[in-house]
């Protein structure tokens, strides 16, 4: 079964960064990775094929946003992994849920921290990326 992580939490916590990073830690450590940018402007919408494995990674996850073409989008190009931001209740978790037959989901909380908050992005980024095993 694929992996579903979605960070969830309040607006401007931080969730478009932390995805932002996700993505820039992967393209370091898989270099040859082969990468679709669909959209990057201040959030991103990108699918990674790394060894066999395919990424795909929506930061918008604003209500009314485009989450929900998003993973529809991820779920046609048969995405092995996918991360996406979400928020705390409401339609974008209804998104997500949607895919519970096909898809292991874990929620992973983002709070705001008001010190160290690049680092605070960074760790949990690195936390996404080793708990989805790439």
């Amino acid at each position: 079964m694929a992996n579903l992580y979605a960070l969830q939490g309040r607006g401007k916590t931080g969730k478009t960064s932390t995805l932002k990073e996700v993505f820039n830690l992967l393209s370091q450590k898989y270099p040859l990775a082969v990468t679709e940018v669909i959209r990057q402007t201040s959030d991103i919408k990108i699918i990674m094929l790394i060894n066999g494995i395919k990424v795909g990674i929506e930061s918008e996850g604003d209500p009314n946003g485009r989450l929900e073409e998003s993973l529809h989008d991820f779920v046609q190009s048969n995405c092995n992994v996918i991360f996406c931001a979400v928020r705390t209740r409401g339609m974008t978790v209804g998104w997500v849920n949607h895919y519970a037959a096909t898809y292991r989901i874990q929620y992973v909380g983002q709070k705001l921290v008001k010190t160290d908050y690049t680092v605070t992005n960074v760790n949990t980024a690195q936390s996404l990326i080793q708990t989805a095993g790439l």
